[in-house]
């Protein structure tokens, strides 16, 4: 498939078939997810891969109910260390933009297989880093469910470029 294909298949799904997403499958997402640029090339991420459906079943304690349907969960974090020592506070910042950086890879390497999911921001990381056990050390960003659509869902108007776009 075409790039220029692939950016208008990927869609936010949020309701999901009991298909499970393989191994081959989450590895790839995950290889696509590396693979993304990242400040000085520090790659401050860290992945959290969650399959077990018991402890899916948690995420409807921190987040929308729908998340624990997916076959599989990604919880996005940072691992901003190396490079806050190496920046200082200002560099704050440059974890974030790798994981989001990370996650369109992955959702875009989602969809290239027929899959979709959804980036998540909107949940209680506190409630999440206890019932995973996340160390403190990595900031967890987004919640990224994945899986196979439950329906078609169809392109979303996006604001016209004159809308969004300066020229100087």
């Amino acid at each position: 498939m075409e790039f220029s294909e692939l950016i208008y298949k990927r869609r936010s799904v949020r309701a999901f078939t009991d298909r499970a997403v393989t191994d081959e499958e989450v590895g790839k997402m995950l290889e696509a997810a590396t693979r993304a640029p990242s400040a000085c090339n520090m790659q401050s991420w860290h992945f959290y891969v969650v399959r077990d459906a018991d402890t899916r079943a948690k995420f409807t304690e921190f987040c929308a109910p729908w998340v624990s349907t997916a076959s599989v969960i990604f919880v996005v974090c940072t691992d901003e260390a190396q490079i806050v020592a190496k920046f200082g506070e200002r560099a704050k910042i440059f974890p974030i933009q790798d994981t989001a950086l990370a996650t369109a890879n992955l959702l875009l390497s989602a969809a290239d297989m027929g899959l979709n999911g959804c980036f998540i921001g909107a949940f209680d990381a506190d409630k999440c880093r206890d019932a995973l056990e996340i160390p403190e050390k990595y900031g967890i960003v987004a919640l990224v469910p994945v899986g196979e659509a439950a329906a078609e869902v169809s392109l979303r108007e996006r604001k016209s470029l004159c809308d969004v776009v300066t020229y100087i």
